[in-house]
């Protein structure tokens, strides 16, 4: 079900709202690294309405699966991330002038005057929590190039690839004083 905000609803008292924002779009936004643990993320909301310009605070909490990009281990992510965002009433964001796509506020957007749709920022609020690498432990040693083995568990036997390369051999017995 939506999260969303009917703007008749809102006045200068902060009204709160908890619900679930469904983790069907991690397949097709971040399928390629990231798997939903659950069905559903937590979002707890604070809303306040100022003539036509609505504040939303809050926190999104939800969990994560994906494949270490340094191990390919298996590992899960847990995001509790706060935000904030300012709606504006209808026709007041651009408000007659020509606003360059890179100047705009990121954290403005204009509201319909009847409902204010949350899903899309939730969903980009949870986007951006999520590291483009992720990883199953900060100190993650990751595998061998040369042999594969997992380095967090055991140790190879392979000489570092530095060493190993003729390329750089010249440089081996290289000492500087």
């Amino acid at each position: 079900m939506p999260i969303s905000l009917p703007i008749a609803d809102l006045g200068s008292t902060p009204t709160l709202l908890n619900g679930k924002l469904s983790t069907a779009w991690c397949a097709e936004r971040a399928g390629d690294v990231y798997r939903a643990v659950g069905p559903t993320m937590e979002v707890a909301l604070e809303a306040v309405k100022a003539a036509e310009v609505v504040e939303v605070k809050g926190h999104i909490r939800g969990s994560f699966g994906f494949d270490c990009s340094r191990c390919a281990e298996p590992a899960v992510l847990h995001i509790d991330e706060a935000f904030g965002h300012h709606f504006v009433g209808p026709g007041q964001l651009d408000a007659g002038e020509e606003v360059d796509e890179f100047d705009a506020d990121p954290d403005v957007s204009e509201h319909d005057g009847v409902r204010i749709e949350l899903d899309d920022l939730l969903v980009e609020v949870a986007l951006l929590a999520l590291p483009a690498v992720p990883l199953c432990d900060p100190d993650c040693k990751g595998l061998c190039p040369q042999c594969g083995t997992n380095l967090n568990r055991e140790t190879c036997g392979c000489q570092p690839a530095s060493l190993a390369s003729p390329t750089w051999a010249a440089l081996r017995d290289f000492k500087v004083n």
